[in-house]
């Protein structure tokens, strides 16, 4: 049986494949960040704990559920757009390990439980319990965001997917790609600089130089560290697709070229106790490198499948409805964000 019979035939999408791309860059970028500042804060939290210095593991526990389900609410929308435009590739991955992507659901409840727990319990709790129960949730994290980069890589190898009809019961994994382990630490580590970033913008709201020195140790360390992360994460893919990213796509190498440049401007901002720099630099380099991301997904798929051959019906309602209720919703959530700080400070 030849992977390409086992490809779903793709629906029609209702505009342009260009918007919801769009979209789904945007929306991932936003989703990434949320997600790396509550995961690398709850590692910082959790060091913090260890070496007995519990202010910043304090403060951070007032934050981390907040941060939590932002993160989970602004999953959603780069999820759907990638059911739009890749569902045909998605769904087969998500059924071939069934088992380990709908366990996410309870791990992810559980987590979201611990972290308030660790908030509205923290006085009552034992030092001991609190890092407990943090390693418990750090754990719980850290199977998420592996199952998700196993689901987003085994999408891209139809050629596994007749694996299935050795083992139906949806405990596949994409265990032997060379690429699985660079991009998991590529974020891993990466989620690391961005909660130290995120400890020093706490530190900017409440005029805590103690904090902004901390975090940004965290936020520069992380990001040199992660620098060679991402090299390594770039040599580990195909030849063919990694020539892409070195001058055969003169768009992914220019883009890739300029998120260097941002990089050295994050570490510099980080050195200097920028707050305000290192905060623009860091989403700009984090939505370029959504971008790459996308063209990555793209050239992997080139074989089977090119998402300019999608068909268009031309039904904009749609999407202008869900435009108009982003713009609403993005206020609203700019308003309740506005209202929390206010209490924060009070």
């Amino acid at each position: 049986m030849t992977p390409e019979s086992l490809i779903p035939t793709m629906e029609v999408i209702p505009v342009h494949p260009f918007w919801p791309e769009v979209l789904l860059v945007v929306t991932f970028a936003a989703h990434i960040l949320f997600m790396n500042a509550v995961f690398g804060g709850t590692v910082i939290a959790l060091v913090r704990g260890l070496k007995g210095q519990s202010e910043i593991s304090r403060e951070l526990s007032r934050k981390l559920p907040t941060l939590l389900a932002l993160t989970i609410n602004a999953g959603v929308a780069p999820l759907l757009f990638l059911q739009t435009l890749y569902g045909n590739f998605d769904y087969p991955a998500s059924v071939l390990m069934s088992a380990y992507w709908l366990a996410l659901i309870g791990v992810l409840l559980l987590a979201y439980y611990g972290l308030y727990l660790y908030d509205f319990s923290y006085k009552s709790l034992s030092a001991g319990r609190r890092r407990f129960l943090l390693v418990c949730v750090i754990a719980m994290m850290v199977y998420i965001s592996f199952m998700f980069t196993n689901n987003m890589t085994l999408m891209l190898r139809p050629e596994h997917w007749p694996d299935y009809f050795k083992n139906p019961y949806g405990t596949i994994l994409n265990l032997d790609d060379p690429t699985i382990i660079p991009r998991y630490l590529h974020f891993f580590i990466a989620a690391l600089a961005i909660g130290g970033l995120f400890v020093a913008l706490v530190g900017s709201w409440n005029k805590d130089n103690s904090f902004i020195e901390h975090g940004m140790r965290w936020f520069v360390r992380g990001t040199l560290v992660n620098l060679v992360a991402g090299i390594w994460f770039l040599f580990s893919i195909p030849e063919n697709i990694m020539m892409k990213f070195m001058g055969q796509d003169i768009l992914s190498t220019l883009i890739l070229v300029v998120v260097l440049i941002f990089a050295a401007l994050m570490i510099h901002s980080g050195m200097n106790l920028r707050v305000r720099m290192a905060v623009i630099s860091t989403v700009i380099t984090v939505l370029l490198m959504s971008v790459e991301r996308h063209f990555l997904r793209n050239f992997y798929l080139e074989p089977y499948f090119k998402i300019e051959h999608l068909t268009v019906s031309g039904q904009w309602t749609p999407m202008l409805m869900f435009y108009g209720f982003v713009t609403i919703g993005i206020v609203a959530i700019t308003y309740m964000i506005r209202l929390w700080l206010k209490a924060e400070r009070s």
